[in-house]
C-alpha cells in the first residue's frame, strides 16, 4: 500500500512541475565538505531569538465536476519570535507580513476570487499565531483559524499554517553519520484531546561550508507519514499526510532552506497535493515589543499606527527616524585553495546566478544548496552581498 501511495504521489508531482532539488544553478558562497562521523543535530531556540522567512505554499486539489484540479498558491513573509522555554517545550509566536494569493475557488464558493483577495489582504497581513514546540522538534498543536472566518479564508489560513509547520522537523537525540537513517515513531495528544502520530525517517546526505562565514550546513532528507485528528461534525476525523522533504540545516540550529512535498487525504475534503518552499534568516536582538506575547489568547489586534507592531495604511505623526544599528564586522573570507567544478544542482529553483563550487566530499552526495544562511545582528546583515528578506511587522486579525 505504501509503495502504491508513493508511486501515485510521484506521478502527480511530475505533472505539477519540478520536484525536490531540481534546480540547475550552483551557489557561489558554499563549498561541499566531508561529513564527519557522528554529527549532532539540534534546534537552538533561545528567548529573544527570531527567524525571518519567506513561505510559498501551493495546493493542487481535485474537485468533482471540474475538468482540471484547482491550483492555489499563497506566498508570504513571516517572522517567528522565540518567547521562552517551559518544561513542556518552547513558546513561539509567528507574525505574518505581506500575503499574496493566486487562488482558484470551487463553484460552491461563497466568495468571488476578488472578494477573497480583498478579505485576505485585510485579515491576514499582521496575523499572529502562538504555539508550543516540544523538545524533540514537534509542534504540540497549531491554533485553529478564527471561528468567524468564512470557509474560503479558513482554507488559506490552514495552508499558511502548514507552511509554518514545515520549519520544525523532529531531530535525532543521538549523533548521525552520513547516510545513516534515523527512524522514529512519535505520538502525542493535544490539549483538546486530539491525537497526532508521526512516523519519520531522517538522514544526512551531505555537508557544506560557507566561504566567508563560519557556518556549516547539513543537507537532510526526510520522509514522514502523519496521522492527525481534527474536529469533525460527528466527532474527530483522521487526516493522513505523507511527506518528503529536503532541508539545509545550519550548525547554528535552524533550517536555512527547505523544500517539502505533501500528499494529504481528508475524509471530507478528499485528496490534496501540497508543495512548501521556504527560506529562513536568523535575527538577533529582537525588541521587547516583538518578543512579548499577545495580551490574551493566540491572536492580537493592533490599530494604533504609532505602535511599533502596527501594519496598515495609516501613518504615525510622531514617528521619527530610528538611529542606525551597529553593523557587525564582516568575517574573514575562507581561502579558496581547492579546484572548483561545475554542474552541481541546487536545492531550490530560485537561486543566485550560476557559478562554481568546490567539492571535497564524497561524490553523489546530492545537489548543492542554493543559498547561505544570513545571521542578522539587530536587524542588519553582516554579509552585504546577500540581503535578507524584510521583517514581517506584527499587526494581527481577531480570532
Amino acid at each position: 500500500m505504501l509503495r502504491a501511495r508513493r508511486l501515485a504521489l510521484a506521478a502527480v508531482l511530475a505533472i505539477l512541475g519540478p520536484g525536490l532539488g531540481s534546480g540547475c544553478t550552483t551557489s557561489t558562497e558554499l563549498r561541499r565538505i566531508r561529513t564527519p562521523a557522528g554529527v549532532t543535530l539540534a534546534y537552538q531556540l533561545e528567548a529573544g531569538q527570531g527567524y525571518e522567512g519567506n513561505l510559498r505554499v501551493g495546493n493542487t486539489r481535485a474537485i468533482e465536476g471540474l475538468d482540471k484540479p484547482l491550483s492555489q498558491t499563497a506566498t508570504c513573509d513571516v517572522t517567528m519570535a522565540i518567547l521562552g522555554t517551559t518544561p513542556e517545550g518552547t513558546e513561539v509566536r509567528a507574525t505574518f507580513g505581506s500575503v499574496e494569493l493566486d487562488w482558484d475557488l470551487p463553484p460552491s464558493a461563497t466568495y468571488s476570487t476578488n472578494e477573497l483577495l480583498e478579505l485576505a489582504g485585510s485579515r491576514l497581513r499582521g496575523m499572529q499565531v502562538s504555539f508550543l514546540v516540544r523538545p524533540d522538534g514537534r509542534i504540540q498543536a497549531l491554533p485553529r483559524p478564527p471561528d468567524d472566518a468564512p470557509p474560503e479564508l479558513r482554507e488559506v489560513i490552514e495552508t499558511l499554517l502548514l507552511g509554518l509547520e514545515a520549519f520544525f522537523v523532529p531531530l535525532p537525540p543521538t549523533a548521525l553519520s552520513r547516510n545513516e537513517p534515523w527512524t522514529a515513531q512519535l505520538e502525542h495528544e493535544t490539549a483538546d484531546g486530539l491525537r497526532l502520530a508521526l512516523d519519520q525517517t531522517l538522514r544526512i546526505e551531505s555537508s557544506y561550508q560557507h566561504r566567508s562565514q563560519d557556518v556549516t550546513l547539513r543537507r537532510l532528507a526526510v520522509e514522514q507519514e502523519r496521522r492527525e485528528q481534527r474536529v469533525g461534525e460527528a466527532g474527530p476525523l483522521t487526516v493522513e499526510r505523507q511527506a518528503r522533504a529536503v532541508l539545509l540545516f545550519a550548525g547554528d540550529g535552524y533550517p536555512v532552506e527547505l523544500d517539502r512535498e505533501i500528499q494529504e487525504f481528508d475524509p471530507v475534503d478528499g485528496m490534496v497535493f501540497r508543495k512548501v518552499r521556504a527560506q529562513w534568516t536568523r535575527t538577533r536582538g529582537l525588541t521587547p515589543e516583538l518578543i512579548a506575547p499577545p495580551d490574551s489568547g493566540d491572536v492580537q489586534v493592533i490599530r494604533d499606527p504609532c505602535n511599533p507592531d502596527y501594519v496598515g495604511p495609516e501613518a504615525c505623526e510622531d514617528d521619527e527616524p530610528s538611529p542606525a544599528n551597529a553593523t557587525a564586522e564582516d568575517p574573514a573570507a575562507e581561502p579558496d585553495d581547492a579546484p572548483a567544478r561545475d554542474g552541481t544542482p541546487a536545492l531550490s529553483d530560485e537561486a543566485p546566478p550560476t557559478t562554481k563550487t568546490e567539492d571535497t566530499d564524497e561524490t553523489n552526495d546530492g545537489p548543492a544548496p542554493s543559498r547561505a544562511p544570513q545571521d542578522r545582528e539587530n536587524g542588519e546583515d553582516p554579509s552585504p552581498a546577500a540581503p535578507a528578506p524584510d521583517a514581517a511587522a506584527s499587526n494581527a486579525s481577531a480570532g
